[in-house]
């Protein structure tokens, strides 16, 4: 257990001596600087501490329903933008060469002389990666909260389990990363098929989607059943989205969308009722299937790199 433990934090010593950790740490720091120039009263938006004000019929008083479901939907932007796509992809960047480079000559016949398991010391560096994106998540969300609350004076609990959801989101991508690792030792394609995945899981997502969207497509019952069925084995990396939207609170975007007319005004409607649909979703359903995939290509990375000679 010793030496699981020393491997994880060997892993957590590696991350933050990468810069790309402390240009996160930069980020998630100049974020709630921004935000904290904002500041939300009742009937009007205080900018730079007065600099600007706008008035507002929104935040109608402090603390309100109305107010948080529209500090909710602001909060789940800057999640989706900060953590969801420029957080992940940068971890993403900054974990692809850990593998590899633990895999070299010289450095892995030092760890593998020990008497641990390799499935042992596979999941400590695995384990151990993700102690980077937690750390970032539990910065940014942790500064933000305080922020919302104590400037905004707007509390979100809810949004303190976005930091789960940032590393469950990471490990969907990161798994992949981790078995071209140790099929290919190489850093480069490590990052190039982690990010490969993430757009074939976002791809097959929101190609099922349009099926539910147009139901004119459905006639396809062959294309509709295997994209339906690919869409509940792929990690489902959109849900984590609406999960985060739906435990902070935040409002729907169809609800800031402008309604249409004719045609446009029922395709609007069903995308409301679409995005409303996928905010209720089970989150035991769309974890538990997308942690048995990340289970199963872990597994192969273990078996090859159990097998491997070094």
């Amino acid at each position: 257990m010793q030496q699981f433990l020393a491997l994880a934090k060997d892993s957590l010593r590696e991350s933050m001596d990468r810069k790309i950790f402390w240009v996160m740490t930069a980020l998630s720091v100049l974020v709630a600087a921004g935000m904290f120039c904002f500041a939300f009263e009742p009937g009007r938006v205080v900018v730079l501490f007065g600099a600007w004000e706008f008035e507002t019929a929104e935040f109608t008083s402090a603390g309100s329903v109305q107010s948080s479901r529209i500090a909710g939907l602001a909060v789940h932007i800057i999640w989706d933008l900060m953590l969801g796509f420029v957080g992940v992809t940068l971890a993403l960047v900054a974990t692809a060469g850990f593998l590899p480079a633990f895999m070299e000559r010289g450095a892995i016949e030092v760890v593998l002389s020990k008497p641990m398991a390799r499935w042992k010391v596979f999941l400590a560096k695995y384990l151990g990666s993700m102690v980077f994106i937690l750390a970032q998540a539990t910065l940014f969300v942790v500064l933000t909260y305080m922020v919302i609350g104590f400037r905004w004076r707007v509390w979100l609990p809810g949004y303190l389990l976005t930091i789960p959801l940032s590393v469950i989101l990471f490990s969907y991508l990161y798994c992949v990363s981790a078995l071209v690792a140790v099929w290919s030792r190489s850093t480069v394609a490590a990052a190039l098929m982690s990010f490969g995945a993430w757009v074939g899981f976002f791809g097959v997502q929101t190609t099922a989607d349009l099926f539910d969207l147009y139901p004119s497509w459905q006639e396809q019952t062959v294309a509709c059943n295997a994209i339906r069925a690919a869409r509940w084995i792929v990690p489902k990396t959109q849900d984590i989205t609406y999960l985060a939207a739906r435990w902070v609170g935040a409002g729907a975007s169809s609800e800031v969308v402008p309604d249409g007319e004719g045609e446009d005004a029922e395709l609007v409607r069903r995308a409301g009722a679409l995005e409303e649909e996928r905010m209720e979703i089970n989150p035991v359903h769309t974890l538990g299937s997308s942690l048995l995939f990340e289970a199963v290509i872990v597994l192969l990375a273990i078996w090859k790199f159990s097998r491997t000679d070094y």
